[in-house]
């Protein structure tokens, strides 16, 4: 049964060995099972991608998903998925990106993209609301994301939104992104590189239509309701004037907690050189994506100094540690000209930063030398030097940034000399600026986040203080809310707008519990309760689970890097702190889950429950014990 009601109802498949593209119709019962976005991506990775297949091989399938009130006229509707085999960790792949192209392409028609093969030769997808082609793309392989997008929108019309791939992409670079509308980014886990080597350049996409709506006055009550809880709302005000990197460093630099020099330490002398009061110099205006009244996006410019005429939509938080404290830098506008450089070039600034602060603690620890790095002086704070690994990585340019290239993981290997040590990662992925040294019961989650080191996927009110809560009381807490911080992946919400930044955890419960299923019910005409959308969120994370289980992840992958579980926080308000509660927290995690507390595979009862027979008797299929 194909939907006729509220969600666009085609699914796009895109075969690009064989050049052929074909519609079929969304299915009712899988939309109404998965809702949309990142339950779309997670099932059909599950479906769609066998356990033996590479990353970069034809047989990845490249998934595209918004959410189910993408593109509405739903506050802060802009958020879409992008999902596949991951090349930089080998496991399940997914990045979720704002902007404007996710609400353009379900405005087109398409609430799902599979993406399926390999371009014999380079090529971009074309999408002009119901007309589809593959063109090509050979006058736009070698150009970086704004040439890209500036080129396609002379062709085709400045109406176009576009999500390319820069050089990095191309070049296969496992720290690849795609970047949307210029800024934005689906950055993690590689997937310009899965882009990259279907030789898709990019994705275009107009659209002259809007979405229909099952009960377009009662979606417009509950629309202005939104708009009244965010302008009276104290901390999303706040966000509004200070973004991530306001609101962020300077908690994180109070706790101690602040990624400085591969977290060696939790504060850096140089924060007041790169934190929201020193981007004021630079700031230009501030945007917002699709349907966003906060609009704390920084937009800037260096005029003046050697980075002049630098611009940049950014940085967020995560990218000025990632340029700044990470490698030692307290010089603003490089950390500005690194953001421009990843989002041209293609690459995630996270793991991108990581990578180069993990090289420069090896050249401090004599490691590496210049005869390593390919003439490179890796010291603390040389920016220059930072800047040109940054252009070297997306080129793979010389032996040393070649290896950078495959993330960290994979150099610290070939590394070899006891460099792994100094690896900061979880199955192949960098955390995020937040030391979990510091906050240990919250940043618990990095250990078992689906994509590696995650800091997405688990997100609590008062996170922060559950080290002061009984392990297993505290577990419950984060189980629950992350089935809260799953439902704007599944809707195509800002978590920033609907469940970050909120004043108190009873107005997220009441934006995500009470608001959202009544939307989505307004917009779909299929009613939704708040126990049913829980309910979908814990089926997504066990599809996820599963999926990692299938590729042969345990208990024994849960794990965090030396760096946090041996190395006593040297100074600072963390100072002595160590990372002393995994094997306990796994433990509690796992029985709060409904999974083996010894494997933390899921067990066939819990699969069960959510309505995943079919999964549970595809593991045992493959000889995974879910008992």
């Amino acid at each position: 049964m194909s939907i006729k009601r509220g969600y666009t109802s085609a699914v796009l498949r895109v075969d690009l060995t064989n050049g052929v593209i074909h519609k079929e119709p969304l299915g009712e019962t899988f939309a109404r099972t998965y809702i949309g976005g990142r339950g779309f991506t997670s099932r059909l990775q599950y479906d769609l991608i066998p356990k033996d297949v590479d990353p970069l091989g034809p047989e990845n399938v490249l998934i595209i998903a918004p959410g189910a009130l993408t593109g509405t006229p739903a506050p802060s509707s802009s958020r879409f998925l992008v999902a596949g085999r991951s090349p930089l960790t080998g496991i399940l792949g997914d990045a979720n990106s704002g902007g404007f192209f996710g609400a353009i392409l379900k405005r087109a028609g398409y609430s799902l993209v599979l993406i399926h093969g390999k371009s014999p030769h380079p090529v971009y997808l074309w999408i002009d609301d119901d007309h589809v082609e593959l063109r090509d793309a050979h006058h736009l392989w070698g150009k970086d994301v704004h040439q890209t997008t500036d080129a396609i929108q002379r062709e085709e019309g400045r109406g176009f939104r576009v999500a390319a791939i820069g050089q990095a992409g191309e070049n296969l670079v496992h720290l690849a992104g795609i970047i949307v509308d210029k800024d934005h980014a689906a950055a993690r886990t590689g997937l310009g590189a899965v882009m990259g080597s279907k030789q898709l350049k990019a994705i275009a996409v107009r659209a002259s239509k809007s979405i229909p709506l099952s009960d377009p006055a009662t979606f417009n009550q509950l629309v202005a309701e939104l708009r009244e809880i965010e302008r009276t709302d104290k901390r999303a005000q706040d966000f509004k004037v200070r973004g991530t990197l306001g609101t962020l460093m300077d908690h994180h630099t109070v706790i101690g907690a602040l990624n400085t020099r591969n977290y060696q330490f939790g504060q850096f002398e140089g924060k007041e050189k790169i934190d929201n009061g020193a981007l004021a110099q630079y700031l230009v205006r501030t945007t917002g994506c699709y349907r966003c009244s906060l609009r704390p996006d920084k937009y800037c410019r260096v005029g003046e100094g050697e980075f002049a005429g630098t611009e940049v939509g950014g940085p967020e938080y995560s990218t000025a540690v990632a340029f700044g404290s990470a490698v030692g830098n307290d010089n603003l506008a490089a950390i500005l000209k690194g953001n421009d450089l990843a989002n041209r070039y293609g690459m995630d600034t996270i793991d991108l930063g990581g990578v180069i602060a993990f090289s420069m603690e090896l050249y401090q620890r004599g490691i590496l030398t210049k005869d390593d790095t390919d003439g490179l002086e890796l010291e603390w704070g040389n920016y220059h030097a930072m800047l040109e690994l940054i252009e070297r990585i997306a080129f793979r340019k010389g032996p040393f940034a070649d290896l950078l290239a495959n993330g960290v993981h994979i150099a610290a290997q070939g590394i070899g000399r006891g460099a792994e040590r100094y690896a900061v990662h979880v199955k192949g992925m960098t955390p995020a600026p937040l030391d979990a040294r510091a906050v240990k019961v919250y940043n618990f989650r990095y250990a078992v986040g689906p994509r590696g080191a995650d800091h997405l996927r688990i997100s609590a009110p008062g996170g922060y203080a559950l080290d002061e809560v009984p392990l297993l009381e505290a577990a419950e807490k984060l189980c629950y809310w992350q089935g809260i911080i799953a439902i704007p992946d599944l809707m195509g919400l800002c978590k920033f707008a609907y469940t970050y930044y909120t004043e108190t955890p009873e107005k997220a419960l009441h934006r995500t519990l009470d608001i959202v299923p009544a939307l989505y019910t307004a917009a779909t005409g299929f009613e939704l309760t708040s126990d049913e959308l829980l309910e979908t969120a814990a089926r997504v994370t066990n599809v996820e689970r599963a999926h990692n289980c299938r590729l042969g992840l345990t208990s024994k992958d849960d794990t965090l890097p030396p760096r946090f579980t041996e190395d006593p926080m040297p100074a600072g308000p963390a100072k002595g702190k160590v990372y002393d509660i995994l094997e306990p927290m796994k433990e509690a995690w796992y029985t709060v889950q409904g999974w083996n507390t010894e494997t933390g595979i899921p067990k066939r009862e819990r699969f069960e429950e959510l309505g995943l027979k079919d999964i549970a008797d595809d593991l045992e299929r493959h000889g995974i014990d879910i008992s």
